[in-house]
């Protein structure tokens, strides 16, 4: 499979990501990477591909590949890679052909004695590699040839060595190259463009591998950009630090790196790279971040983060200055019950005992609710020595208080709240400067000025058709607005109506009512009609939307049908008037509906019908299967007779279709049965075991779901 890449940093991506996984193994020293079986290439288990990426330089190449799975990770380590190359002329005149040979045995992983001659005493990474490799056992449980899940335990540790070798081959160049997955191509010249192939050096049987191609250009290398928007967060003697990858560049892992006095001296926090794991079920890919537990509250310190490459080498540095504050809040005050000492005062107290060295003071907030709209009423903390305020209630009838204790960083903690309640007998005054409309539809407007009573909760509108009758009240609860919209009937002969306000407050107290307000109903004009939108049909259901008539007096509307050999309409519901969807289940397929609606107003005038609109469900084709399909050897006659029932649910041609299969053979078409026959006798059976299906079809082209039964010939 060839595949040309022109952004090489992209192509292992997902090869990386899945290593990311590994930090927790490398950290725990739990089994990982265990999703990672050896069916990695599409359907096929036993064929894998070959992930090529490079870092191009003027002056040279750095190639980096591996296997897509742990099977061919452990075929290639006993093949080898061979590496060619060719260079493609500027003339368009390249024919895929002339590649050179750029090692001259197949690049294995190197000798176990040679490994440990050549790698570093400290290099922790070669040490994990050459583990994977050549170390008898890498998953600290023994596998017990007893144990049903040997095999498992088997496949969990070689897709552990693979996701280990891997991970160590990111991280070091010299890891890379022991493992026989890296190679530096120093023969290159500026600006020309090569395309590199990277496949096993012989043909392995039963295993498959695609050849990696890559289309390199050589340019001046640019290191790797510092990860992206460096942020922090902080705690209380900790803080987290949050960063992002920027494509197309990304990370195998992170070092994070501190400095105490101001960024003359950075120590390295973790000894391995820093690698996030996004859970399968997340959405998309976790953000990396690193929390540092070691930190002293508001003391400055200086972060570096560094990315590693999967070529081993590290990039630009993002930097922040970051802290860790004090996020623990004093004691809690605990507040008496409030006094009234005036007509309108209130003076709360309240005890507040192991006051804390870094204690500022205290706040006082109220609201008219217990459980939230809370608002200071001091602008600036009580001194720590207070132990009582007095607060202004005049306007309300009660209000609920908390004190609050502040610390110097800002803190706060909440006493729980208590009820202030102040004695109050003046009622309200009555409303004024109440006016009105009606419209031609009959809908009334009513307006006032709002009272200036803090503790005012609302009115109380009255009505009479006459100004000697006793004006009745229309506001079952009491209204919370100015403004007041009422319906009346304008199909009478009585031509005005008369109303009246009252104000309530917040101890149910009520003024007297306001000065009378007369007004004229309007003539009568019929509603206007709705206006359909759309129609939506199933199998089952007709779904109608629409426009509803526009009339302000609108008080309902009548949905009609009829079908398409009907002359009536029938009503088939009321509806409000707000509504503007409808779905009509009481339907047949194949039948052909017609809809219309009728606005009714306030006063029982009706619109002119609305536009109509025909439906017709449609028919999905699924029929009911037989019942009671049975398979039975007949000794006697030979031979295997079916039998089976079926009730058919319309007047439409049936006849079925029978399958067979032999043995555990795949089931084939095999008879076909009259829709008026439910027997099936079968002679042609020279096998001893069979499975029989039927289905049942129509001449709508309906068509039901398989019935299967099975039968053993004992002969």
């Amino acid at each position: 499979m060839i595949n040309f890449e022109l952004n090489p940093f992209c192509k292992l991506k997902a090869i990386i990501r899945q290593n990311i996984i590994l930090i927790t193994v490398i950290i725990s020293l739990t089994s990982a990477y265990a999703q990672n079986k050896d069916n990695a290439t599409g359907d096929n288990p036993r064929k894998a591909s070959i992930t090529l990426i490079a870092r191009a330089d003027i002056d040279s190449v750095v190639l980096r590949w591996a296997p897509t799975t742990p099977g061919g990770w452990i075929i290639a380590n006993q093949t080898g890679y061979i590496i060619e190359k060719v260079n493609v002329p500027g003339d368009n005149s390249f024919q895929g052909t002339g590649y050179q040979r750029l090692n001259t045995s197949p690049l294995k992983p190197l000798e176990l004695e040679k490994w440990k001659a050549l790698a570093s005493k400290d290099n922790n990474f070669s040490a994990i590699a050459a583990q994977a490799v050549y170390g008898k056992t890498f998953v600290p449980r023994p596998l017990d040839q007893n144990n049903v899940n040997v095999l498992k335990n088997a496949a969990d540790e070689l897709s552990n060595r693979y996701s280990f070798a891997l991970f160590a081959a990111d991280n070091d160049p010299f890891t890379a190259n022991s493992l026989g997955l890296r190679w530096v191509d120093r023969n290159v010249k500026k600006d020309s463009i090569y395309i590199y192939r990277v496949f096993l050096a012989q043909p392995v049987q039963d295993y498959t591998f695609d050849t990696a191609y890559l289309v390199v250009s050589i340019k001046p290398y640019t290191k790797y950009p510092a990860p992206a928007d460096l942020r922090f967060e902080s705690g209380d003697g900790s803080l987290k630090l949050f960063w992002k990858e920027k494509e197309p560049f990304y990370y195998s892992g992170f070092y994070i790196f501190r400095s105490e006095d101001g960024g003359r001296n950075f120590k390295k926090l973790n000894n391995m790279p820093l690698i996030t794991a996004t859970p399968k079920a997340a959405e998309g890919e976790a953000s990396p971040h690193y929390i540092d537990t070691l930190t002293v509250n508001y003391k400055q310190y200086k972060y570096k983060i560094v990315g590693v490459t999967p070529f081993g080498e590290l990039s630009e540095a993002a930097e922040i200055t970051a802290y860790s504050k004090d996020l623990t809040p004093p004691p809690t005050p605990v507040i008496k019950k409030p006094k009234q000492i005036s007509g309108r005062e209130i003076k709360i107290t309240w005890e507040y005992n192991n006051q804390p060295a870094d204690f500022k003071g205290f706040v006082i907030s109220r609201s008219v609710n217990s459980l939230y709209g809370y608002q200071l009423v001091t602008p600036k903390p009580l001194s720590a020595k207070t132990r009582e305020y007095i607060d202004d209630l005049s306007g309300y009838e009660e209000m609920y208080y908390t004190v609050a204790a502040v610390d110097t960083a800002g803190n706060l903690a909440f006493s729980l709240p208590v009820l202030a309640t102040r004695i109050d007998t003046v009622p309200p005054l009555p409303p004024t400067g109440l006016s009105g409309r009606i419209d031609e539809k009959g809908v009334v407007t009513l307006k006032w000025n709002l009272g200036k009573e803090k503790n005012l909760i609302g009115y109380r509108v009255l009505r009479a058709n006459s100004p000697d009758h006793e004006f009745a009240q229309l506001t079952g609860q009491i209204h919370k607005d100015t403004v007041f919209v009422d319906t009346i009937n304008i199909k009478t002969l009585t031509r005005y109506v008369y109303y009246r306000v009252a104000a309530v407050n917040s101890r149910y107290q009520h003024s007297g009512p306001s000065p009378v307000l007369t007004l004229r109903r309007p003539d009568v004009i019929p509603p206007v009609e709705a206006v359909f939108e759309d129609v939506f049909v199933t199998d089952s259901s007709v779904q109608l939307k629409w426009h509803p008539g526009s009339s302000e007096d609108l008080a309902k509307q009548v949905l009609l049908r009829k079908t398409s050999d009907a002359k009536n309409w029938t009503v088939i519901d009321s509806l409000p008037p707000v509504t503007a969807s409808y779905t009509d289940k009481k339907v047949e397929q194949n039948r052909i509906y017609t809809y219309s609606i009728i606005s009714v107003d306030s006063s029982g005038l009706k619109s002119k019908p609305a536009a109509e609109v025909v439906a017709r469900p449609f028919d999905t084709g699924k029929r009911i299967p037989v019942i009671n399909f049975t398979a039975e050897y007949a000794e006697r006659d030979k031979a295997i007779i079916l039998k089976w029932n079926y009730n058919p649910r319309n007047t439409e041609k049936t006849w079925y279709v029978i399958y067979r299969a032999e043995g555990d053979g795949q089931l084939k078409e095999y008879k076909s049965v009259e829709g008026n026959t439910y027997t099936f006798t079968d002679k042609n059976i020279p096998a001893s075991s069979y499975k029989y299906g039927i289905v049942v079809m129509t001449s709508y082209g309906g068509e039901s779901e398989m019935k299967t039964a099975s039968v053993v010939i004992r002969k």
